[in-house]
């Protein structure tokens, strides 16, 4: 989540669309001298990255570029380096450069075409999806990894950014405040993950019939539980808030209640930059007061 912020909180911010078609021309050039017979569309969505639909030799595929800028290429770089790690070959089926005509180059993901799940995760499905993943990167770590203290961080800014608006009561910013002060007292305690850092209904996909957890460009040092947090927070995963929010990361209530509390504060924050809270049927103080009021 920390990525997207970035880009919405960064003035002359690079249009995706001009990108698509900036780097549509070079990248079929590249694919044709590299032997590739391949029919490539720009892929809609996305907000960090230049993704491409992509049929080569017969083979759908996915092909994963990034924005303009060092820090972009090293998160799609680190994202890489998950995938691999997590899923060998079989995800990051190659990676290369693809040069640009401004003389530049952009690193190119190539992936297989993976479907969406059929039907939503429960809670104890996303449980032990992110606590898999957890396990199996172990303490692992790539480079180029933000840490918990960025988001505490960031929630300092969202705090303000809400309360100046107006957005926020008094009332639930001055708990917003003393969540955050817990989380940054209990910290050094907590039990240290590398955390995915957008872990939602759409970030995990079948690869025929194995689920597939993507786009690790968000990955952070985090706190173990703190992915399935996170994945509560989705507004197709609200009715879980109630039953499903506590017990089920190893963590205390009151952390649980903490990181929940944070997430939401950071996704309001995100909707105010990009502009969406304004078609938001869910105002930021009712989706914060909705968490502060979970017992």
């Amino acid at each position: 989540m920390l990525g997207k912020i970035a880009f919405f909180e960064t003035d002359g911010r690079p249009d995706i669309s001009a990108e698509h078609a900036r780097i549509l021309s070079a990248l079929q050039r590249h694919l044709q001298l590299s032997g590739r017979d391949a029919v490539v569309t720009p892929a809609l969505g996305g907000t960090l990255g230049v993704c491409f639909d992509a049929e080569i030799a017969g083979e759908k595929r996915f092909l994963k570029m990034h924005l303009p800028g060092v820090d972009a290429v090293a998160s799609l770089a680190k994202e890489a380096d998950i995938l691999s790690w997590l899923y060998g070959k079989t995800i990051v089926l190659d990676r290369f450069e693809v040069p640009i005509a401004d003389g530049t180059t952009r690193l190119c993901l190539l992936m297989p075409a993976l479907a969406p799940l059929p039907a939503p995760m429960q809670p104890a499905d996303a449980t032990a999806m992110a606590r898999g993943c957890s396990e199996q990167l172990g303490d692992w770590r790539p480079d180029n990894l933000a840490s918990f203290e960025h988001y505490l961080a960031s929630a300092v800014r969202a705090l303000k950014t809400l309360s100046d608006l107006g957005l926020l009561e008094q009332a639930s910013a001055t708990e917003m405040r003393r969540l955050m002060l817990l989380l940054e007292e209990r910290l050094p305690g907590l039990p240290a993950a590398l955390c995915h850092g957008d872990f939602g209904p759409k970030n995990v996909m079948l690869q025929g019939a194995e689920p597939r957890v993507i786009d690790w460009e968000d990955a952070f040092a985090g706190i173990d539980g703190y992915d399935y947090l996170y994945w509560l927070t989705f507004m197709e995963n609200r009715s879980f808030l109630q039953t499903a929010a506590f017990g089920r990361t190893g963590l205390a209530p009151d952390i649980e209640r903490a990181i929940l509390a944070l997430v939401v504060l950071l996704k309001s924050y995100l909707a105010v930059r990009s502009g969406a809270y304004l078609k938001h049927a869910v105002s930021p103080q009712a989706r914060i007061a909705e968490i502060l009021e979970l017992r």
